[in-house]
């Protein structure tokens, strides 16, 4: 007779103990104790095995951040062949919630669905995702994977990773507002007047306030090594692994070089740029 194993986690766990997991989580403030609080949090109330946090990078590609018991060439595999064309994902990320793969596709066509044949191919039998919004959209996604022969994730389980999901976006939510913080700390902090040079306003050439700062020499130190890399450029993702930040904090610096300088894009930005630096 076939054994079938079921979920780890007490499913009699108290309405307390689910919400210090949840704060547990809540509380990261960087992206490695989110994933620390995440894996452990979701073993511990829906005693899963395998898995991954995906976050959307600034192209909005989704980006593997990091993965427990997850083989590489499984990750490589669903990147390759199942990422782009994932129905489930696709769900997860447009309604923004948590989905389980059994009752996603429904019990007729799990086993002709291709997560089932990935999961079954590298020792997997059921899966489940769920998403992390910030700012009203989809930044990223928590999936999970039993690794052998379970019953199908239910209704609690959906519940506890949908738990998890929002107590992962309060975190990034938060990581996100104290880099605009910080951001907007550096780009107030504008030169002393006194060390600004005098105008000669019958000069030829275009006249300055001076309070205008357009040139790129007049920027705070991070907002002008943003500039320059811009002018050259530089995708995001390269301008914030070249200045040891995160794109959401070069995202930020950008917005805020747009605002300041009347452009409408980055395209029009690096333009204006060129031409006052």
């Amino acid at each position: 007779m076939r054994s079938v194993a079921v979920h780890s986690a007490d499913r009699g766990m108290s309405a307390e103990e689910l919400g210090h997991a949840a704060l547990r989580v809540a509380g990261c403030r960087s992206l490695t104790a989110l994933r620390d609080a995440l894996f452990g949090q979701a073993d511990s109330i829906i005693g899963v095995v395998a898995m991954g946090l995906y976050l959307f990078d600034d192209a909005d590609h989704l980006q593997l951040i990091s993965s427990r018991l997850a083989p590489r060439g499984f990750l490589d595999e669903y990147e390759r062949e199942f990422c782009k064309s994932d129905t489930m994902l696709d769900c997860i990320v447009a309604d923004r919630r948590t989905v389980d793969g059994f009752h996603f596709h429904g019990p007729a066509r799990w086993r002709r669905s291709g997560n089932y044949d990935l999961l079954r191919g590298w020792g997997f039998y059921h899966n489940m995702g769920g998403a992390f919004v910030v700012d009203g959209s989809a930044a990223g996604a928590l999936f999970v994977a039993t690794a052998r022969e379970t019953e199908p994730f239910d209704a609690i389980h959906v519940k506890r990773l949908d738990l998890l999901c929002r107590a992962g976006s309060l975190a990034l939510t938060a990581m996100r507002e104290r880099e605009r913080l910080q951001c907007a700390l550096s780009d107030s902090a504008s030169p002393d007047r006194r060390d600004l040079p005098s105008v000669d306003r019958n000069a030829p050439g275009e006249f300055l306030e001076l309070g205008d700062e357009r040139p790129i020499d007049r920027l705070p130190t991070r907002s002008r090594e943003v500039a320059r890399l811009l002018c050259q450029g530089q995708p995001n993702k390269a301008i914030a692994s070249q200045l040891g930040i995160s794109v959401y904090t070069v995202k930020e610096h950008v917005q805020n070089l747009c605002r300041r300088f009347g452009a409408l894009n980055r395209t029009e930005l690096a333009h204006r740029l060129s031409k006052s630096s």
